[in-house]
């Protein structure tokens, strides 16, 4: 009875100790850090960032339809944009300005502040250069994971989508399965 135990107890530990050597090693070979020498041997990129290179093109299209004229859409959805930034820093502020918050919580609120002006500067220059590219109005939105682009009806092909995910790729280093591309139909 007592040798039976003792075999359940050398099984049970013989598959723990392999099921964690199998999560080390899926997560040495997934993680970002893990680095490879780009072809020309002077610069680096991450696993993620090679892999997602060779599927630049590949887009995912999602088609949004209201009823409303296109630019309505946009004058809203910017002006959601707007006053969710503005309803961020305005709390932001009252954390700051506040004479009963605590030293830490006035300095994790102005971290805060000033990533999310660093955020709105980023979602202006992303917008510019996109429009500059594709000669076309868009709206872009950034939360620091996911990135969601919004462009008239009609632009989209698979060149302006792979210049989309490359501006957005080289300016703010998202994933690009974390970018989707969002077509408006009015």
């Amino acid at each position: 009875m007592n040798m039976i135990i003792r075999k359940r107890q050398l099984v049970t530990a013989t598959l723990v100790i392999a099921l964690g050597a199998a999560v080390f090693v899926n997560w040495y070979y997934t993680r970002p850090e893990a680095q490879i020498s780009d072809a020309a041997g002077n610069t680096t990129k991450s696993v993620r960032e090679a892999e997602e290179a060779d599927n630049l093109g590949d887009a995912q299209y999602v088609i949004a339809n209201s009823g409303k004229s296109t630019e309505d859409l946009f004058a809203e959805s910017e002006m959601n944009r707007r006053k969710a930034h503005d309803e961020a820093a305005e709390l932001l502020n009252s954390v700051i300005k506040d004479e009963g918050s605590s030293e830490a919580a006035v300095k994790e609120a102005t971290a805060k502040l000033k990533e999310l002006s660093e955020q709105i500067k980023l979602e202006a220059d992303v917008e510019t250069l996109i429009t500059a590219k594709t000669g076309s109005d868009c709206l872009v939105i950034l939360d620091g994971e996911s990135g969601q682009v919004i462009v008239p009806s009609g632009i989209l092909n698979d060149t302006v989508t792979v210049q989309i995910k490359d501006i957005i790729l080289n300016k703010t280093g998202l994933s690009s399965k974390n970018i989707t591309i969002i077509e408006l139909k009015g």
